[in-house]
């Protein structure tokens, strides 16, 4: 089944806002539900850190609210919510600090943090690895579930983008868990797209308006990476689509690359062909003359290591945790959101990062703000380390 996507050029506008309305019209009439019907609609943006680079930007945020107000909606049926990576650091607290909290109150619309209610526990029937876990209560509760992410390489899953998004369904330190059940990229692909498989079947009426402004890449990512500058914006409802699309815009192939691109295109949730994909506004040709090619570090070693079925190899290329010391200012984060919790931190001295038995989850890398840890592979040691 086709599906259609927009492109828009953010050049074409004055301001960013103005290119997401104009993204959000461009497939409009073939939604496949009615926001004036909706009694709640819920932004999800990634509001991972307080490093603005690594959130959706707040100008995003102001274009679907401005849509939302020319066509009729109320803004009290609008709220906007997310749960962040970081220790101890709710949504609203990384609004604040990257500008979208006044906005959110200038524009009448209520912040929820997902962490401020009770989750709900949810089973997941078609899932190969996350059979059960919690989403928050706001995701649960909304009609219409408006997903807003931004595109960004990701140490561990390749990149972070549409699918990747929905993650953040998931409150709090919950989510550092749910990597134990995904013990490589591959198998942590898997969690991914269980988690999305949750998304695809119980949340149908969905919108993703994608921020390719800047993107963010290269290998400290979805944090600490590179900004460059595509200054596109696409939408539709199709999060499969949307992220091969992106990808290709960037000259890569999503879909071989990215292991939950792969299964979720196997698992048919979503299209995953070019040819199946209408584009509307910009051409496809347009949008890759125009961004620069994205650099993913990890995409050769994703595609080798997915040919050899032998663990032999990924023990060697497995991807460990290395302290710069130069950069970390001892805040112990990484050892907080450590799932295995194999990094032990004692306040005032430098955390130290046991080897035996870390799973290369990278949570630690994601979430310091100090771009104080970088990775290696983890080498012929790796032969005698099981875990």
């Amino acid at each position: 089944m086709a599906t259609e996507i927009s492109i828009v050029n953010v050049n074409d506008f004055k301001s960013i806002e103005e290119a997401v309305v104009h993204a959000i019209r461009l497939i409009a009439d073939d939604l496949p539900f009615d926001f004036n019907n909706a009694n709640y609609i819920l932004l999800k943006p990634n509001l991972i850190s307080t490093n603005r680079n690594a959130c959706t930007q707040p100008e995003f945020i102001e274009g679907v609210i401005t849509y939302l107000e020319d066509i009729g909606v109320s803004t009290d049926r609008v709220k906007i919510g997310d749960s962040p990576g970081q220790f101890q650091k709710t949504g609203s607290h990384v609004a604040k600090e990257i500008g979208l909290w006044d906005i959110c109150m200038n524009r009448g619309l209520q912040f929820v943090d997902f962490e401020s209610e009770q989750p709900v526990k949810e089973y997941i029937d078609e899932a190969v690895l996350m059979k059960e876990f919690y989403v928050s209560k706001p995701v649960k509760d909304c009609d219409i579930l408006i997903n807003l992410p931004r595109l960004k390489t990701h140490a561990e899953t390749t990149i972070t983008g549409a699918i990747k998004n929905y993650y953040g369904i998931i409150p709090g330190g919950l989510k550092a868990k749910k990597h134990l059940l995904g013990k490589n990229a591959f198998e942590f692909g898997s969690v991914i797209t269980d988690n999305f498989s949750w998304v695809f079947k119980n949340k149908p009426k969905r919108l993703t308006v994608y921020d390719l402004h800047t993107v963010m890449e290269g290998p400290k990512g979805p944090i600490a990476g590179s900004m460059v500058n595509w200054n596109l914006v696409i939408a539709g409802t199709d999060e499969l689509a949307l992220d091969v699309v992106a990808l290709e815009i960037g000259s890569r192939n999503g879909v071989r690359d990215v292991p939950h691109l792969r299964e979720a295109f196997q698992r048919g949730l979503g299209v995953g062909r070019l040819e199946e994909i209408e584009v509307k506004g910009i051409s496809l040709t347009d949008a890759r003359n125009q961004a620069k090619k994205f650099n993913i570090p990890s995409g050769l070693m994703s595609r080798s290591v997915s040919f050899i079925t032998s663990n032999f190899a990924y023990s060697i290329m497995k991807k460990i945790p290395v302290l710069d010391r130069e950069l970390c200012i001892k805040c112990g984060e990484c050892s907080e959101i450590c799932p295995k919790k194999v990094i032990s931190f004692s306040k005032g001295h430098y955390p130290i990062f046991g080897r035996k038995g870390c799973i290369s989850c990278l949570c630690c890398m994601e979430m310091c703000t100090a771009k104080a840890i970088d990775i290696k592979s983890r080498g012929v040691a790796g032969l005698f380390d099981p875990s």
